[in-house]
């Protein structure tokens, strides 16, 4: 992290301790192997979070930290209490990627197959949000890196298989959740209108690689999210339910 980047001062990169910390390297069974309701009785009996520190890159030198949902997790009150608690920080930093890039708003309505509207400003992001009925509690961040990729028509809905290469920028994608109590503990509430707001770094497409021709487009999911959390969730699962 750079403290002399003044866009982004040191202090608003670092996320807060968790009052838990001492347990945030327990281990607990595979949501494969075993149920939410398993895993969520182990959690509230042995005081175990549901969140980990997720590491975000801002560029290639500076990255920033949030207490992110583990999957197949429920979070305990002391998680959703440092959540809310630290939401604003948060905030701070997605307005100025949204001031500095631009955010592109989505929900289930949305055609993403060209250009679409970019705001730079973070209050009309939590409008669009506000407009899908969505009580805002819980806040996922994706960083999605640089990615090429060859393909042969899918993506271009090309019937004689041409061949094309996908592009997709370095960008960031936020997903807006509620929360529902479930007996002590929460989970993200599967909202019907699910909506979201990615944030790139430059435009998507797809080139012809015959004729060179390229197309814009913002519907290619090629790209896998970094995933770097502190401590590193996936070696914190095991078979075995305790």
């Amino acid at each position: 992290m750079d403290d002399a980047n003044l866009f982004m001062s040191l202090e608003m990169m670092i996320a807060p301790p968790h009052p838990l910390e001492h347990n945030l390297e327990l281990a607990l069974p595979d949501n494969q192997h075993s149920s939410l309701v398993e895993i969520a009785e182990i959690q509230k009996r042995d005081r175990i979070p549901g969140i980990v520190k997720r590491i975000i890159p801002w560029d290639t030198s500076t990255s920033w930290e949030y207490w992110w949902c583990v999957p197949g997790r429920v979070l305990l009150p002391e998680d959703v209490e440092l959540l809310q608690s630290d939401f604003s920080r948060v905030e701070s930093i997605l307005a100025k990627l949204v001031w500095l890039w631009g955010g592109h708003c989505i929900n289930a309505e949305t055609k993403q197959g060209s250009e679409l509207k970019l705001v730079y400003d973070w209050q009309q992001v939590l409008k669009f949000v506000g407009n899908t009925k969505l009580q805002l509690d819980v806040l996922d961040i994706d960083f999605l890196p640089l990615t090429v990729k060859e393909d042969n028509g899918n993506f271009a809905g090309d019937s004689e298989q041409s061949k094309y290469v996908a592009v997709e920028p370095p960008h960031w994608h936020i997903e807006f959740f509620q929360l529902e109590d479930v007996g002590g503990a929460y989970q993200l509430q599967q909202h019907e209108n699910l909506c979201s707001c990615q944030i790139w770094t430059g435009k998507p497409f797809l080139r012809h690689l015959d004729t060179a021709e390229a197309t814009i487009r913002y519907d290619l999911w090629i790209s896998t999210p970094l995933d770097m959390t502190s401590p590193p969730w996936r070696s914190l699962v095991t078979t075995d339910l305790v």
